[in-house]
């Protein structure tokens, strides 16, 4: 296999420095026309193309965005990363995604991988809190190393505030989904969450305590379950709460992947929605709408997300001064209506 072409090769023929060959490929003036037009012709003669990254180290930096989610496979953050891609395609911006799995582990490989691609710029979603001052110091560490602009999405953690962020109002919707249950009739309401060390979980719990104490409904802790936003464990949840006794008749769940392990659960139980038991999901499960399932959600436009995501960082990077923003955006209330064939839309 021939040996690949690198910049101290073109350098050597055009008999000039590295620096010299370095400005020609980025564009810098500083060039002289005769020089410049003899680097080219060697790279021409040679067919040298140079990689991206041996641009981009000699630039100290790219054209190039990083993006961090925690669970690629989740269809709410592919639509964010859809909205991301659309942005960026407008703008020729070239993405790097990765995928943290939730964990901290990997949320550390890929922040040290874009550091090594010099990234122009971060939208980053954390694989977790970070709530210890061990956890704290070493995500802040890395971040500063990136030396790049961030934008964090979806999960406002304390230990990272100081950037600048957009999120949805979660504790809102979960608030109007429970008082809208409690309103058509319902006392006894179940909330499927996840554990308490988990941001999110700490907020839909806050916005459905704060639900139930308004209007004046007593808060059982046995009908608040603790899982882990996935539809296995979500399942099995739903699966002992479906078999009490005296159990709730109505069930607020918050995420899609916990809204289709209820929805497992009570099928498999050979119930329905709403004529034996009620439900509102967060986040809107697209396969429903095509058996027009009757199925009550709190909708989070996450495609918007990423748009506003990308143009929040591109300010950022244009600006570096710029006051910090902090975007929260309102989730939407949509309760199906059987005579209209579609939802009842209520902004929150």
């Amino acid at each position: 296999m021939a040996k690949e072409l690198t910049i101290n090769d073109i350098a050597r023929e055009a008999k000039v420095s590295k620096a010299t060959v370095s400005r020609v490929l980025n564009g810098v003036d500083c060039v002289k026309q005769d020089t410049k037009e003899k680097v080219l012709e060697v790279m021409k003669v040679r067919n040298f193309s140079p990689s991206a990254t041996a641009r981009n180290l000699s630039r100290q930096s790219s054209d190039t965005i990083g993006v961090i989610v925690p669970e690629v496979d989740n269809p709410f953050f592919g639509e964010i990363l859809r909205g991301i891609t659309e942005i960026a395609d407008q703008d020729n911006t070239t993405l790097i995604c990765c995928n943290s799995d939730d964990s901290a582990m990997k949320d550390r490989k890929a922040l040290l991988m874009l550091k090594e691609h010099r990234v122009k710029g971060l939208l980053y979603t954390p694989a977790v809190d970070y709530t210890s001052k061990e956890q704290q110091k070493a995500i802040h560490k890395l971040l500063e190393d990136l030396n790049a602009p961030i934008v964090i999405m979806d999960r406002q953690t304390e230990s990272l505030r100081k950037y600048d962020g957009i999120f949805f109002d979660d504790e809102t919707g979960i608030y109007e989904a429970v008082t809208y249950l409690v309103q058509s009739g319902h006392k006894k309401i179940a909330l499927i969450n996840a554990t308490q060390d988990r941001v999110l979980a700490r907020v839909r719990l806050r916005g459905y305590e704060k639900a139930m104490k308004e209007q004046g409904i007593p808060i059982d802790r046995d009908n608040i379950l603790e899982g882990n936003y996935r539809m296995t464990r979500a399942y099995e949840l739903s699966a002992e709460l479906l078999d009490r006794k005296e159990r709730p008749t109505a069930v607020v769940t918050c995420n899609n992947r916990t809204s289709l392990g209820f929805l497992k659960a009570l099928y498999e139980k050979g119930e329905r929605l709403e004529k034996d038991i009620s439900c509102i999901g967060l986040d809107r499960i697209e396969a429903l709408d095509i058996v027009e399932s009757q199925f009550n959600y709190i909708e989070r436009d996450a495609k918007q997300m990423g748009r506003k995501a990308v143009k929040l960082l591109n300010e950022r990077i244009k600006y570096p001064a710029k006051h910090q923003e902090q975007v929260v955006m309102k989730p939407i209330l949509k309760i199906w209506k059987e005579d209209r064939r579609k939802a009842d839309e209520r902004q929150i």
